[in-house]
């Protein structure tokens, strides 16, 4: 096996490769810069290719030079600068995935895995919302807001058309709201549980005006990574997408109050609030993937903090 990670000096793109080279197998990076701050323990148990996904020559040329047989697509373009920028957004996160999905099927990967989001979803009510968060399936009616989720969306489509149609074998990932070493410093403000754990590890205050109620899936990132390698390594995936998450629910003062058996001290001030959000049903998972979550909110919590202790610099 050889896999390759687009987008694998990103956050969920970074801890996948940490995986795999955790399971004995070498992958290879593809990126449009080098950047070591979330790699720089893996760095030598790894391979890099500078690229662009736009740029389907050099993709080829990639997977031809490295005989890959698996491909992890985790690069695209996120945050506020993709609602800034549409045209690029939309070129980047639906004709990259074309590129990688016509690169598949020229060199015939064996399995192609696309990591999602939640928020092709849109904003959940009824049943599946506050104040009952029924668990949400995957076959669940998509609405999304942003550019980039409906970039991701149409990226599944897309996917699901090769699949059918092109002989393209594909998992399709759609992770609950993550948070991990990394976040912050790539996410900016939509990391805000990044923001809280490093704030308060740090010794400073903080204080968010409102949102402490709101409800919602977190899942740590190795556990996006193992949702990762479990879809590269499923036999005989049949449904094709899946919800990776925790299948249950927290929300941001729970964060404090484990925060604050770590640091009795800790100045965090949350008002209250929440937005609509859903808490995943993982029964598609589970079955096909054999996923289930190794890190409730008190095991990633603990873990991303002695992360920051070993390596300060890589979420500065």
């Amino acid at each position: 096996m050889k896999v390759l990670i687009t987008g694998g000096m990103g956050v969920i793109g970074s801890e996948a490769a940490r995986k795999f080279v955790q399971e004995g197998i070498r992958p290879v990076i593809y990126a449009r810069h080098r950047d070591g701050s979330l790699i720089g323990d893996i760095e030598d148990k790894i391979d890099i290719e500078l690229g662009d996904i736009l740029d389907l020559p050099r993709l080829l040329q990639t997977l031809k030079k490295h005989s890959i047989t698996h491909i992890v697509h985790a690069a695209a373009f996120v945050g506020a600068v993709s609602q800034q920028n549409p045209a690029l957004s939309i070129q980047v996160n639906v004709m990259g995935m074309v590129n990688i999905l016509e690169a598949a099927r020229l060199f015939e990967i064996k399995r192609l895995v696309y990591t999602s989001a939640k928020g092709v979803y849109g904003p959940v009510t009824g049943e599946h919302g506050h104040p009952t968060f029924k668990p949400l399936p995957e076959d669940h009616p998509k609405n999304p807001i942003r550019i980039y989720d409906s970039a991701k969306l149409m990226g599944e489509y897309t996917g699901l058309y090769y699949q059918a149609n092109m002989g393209v074998d594909i998992a399709i990932l759609r992770f609950a709201t993550t948070y991990g070493p990394g976040k912050t410093a790539r996410h900016g403000d939509k990391g805000v549980t990044s923001q809280l754990i490093e704030s308060v590890a740090a010794g400073k205050p903080f204080r968010l005006a409102q949102g402490g109620d709101k409800t919602d899936d977190f899942i740590y990132i190795k556990d996006c990574a193992l949702g990762i390698y479990l879809a590269c390594m499923a036999e005989h995936p049949e449904s094709r997408v899946y919800n990776i998450g925790t299948g249950v629910g927290a929300t941001l003062q729970d964060f404090a109050r484990v925060l604050r058996h770590h640091f009795p001290k800790a100045d965090i001030e949350i008002g209250p609030g929440f937005t609509p959000s859903n808490i995943y049903d993982l029964t598609r998972a589970r079955q096909e993937l054999g996923y289930s979550p190794q890190f409730d909110l008190e095991r990633g919590i603990a873990d991303y903090l002695e992360r920051l202790k070993q390596q300060p610099s890589r979420t500065a």
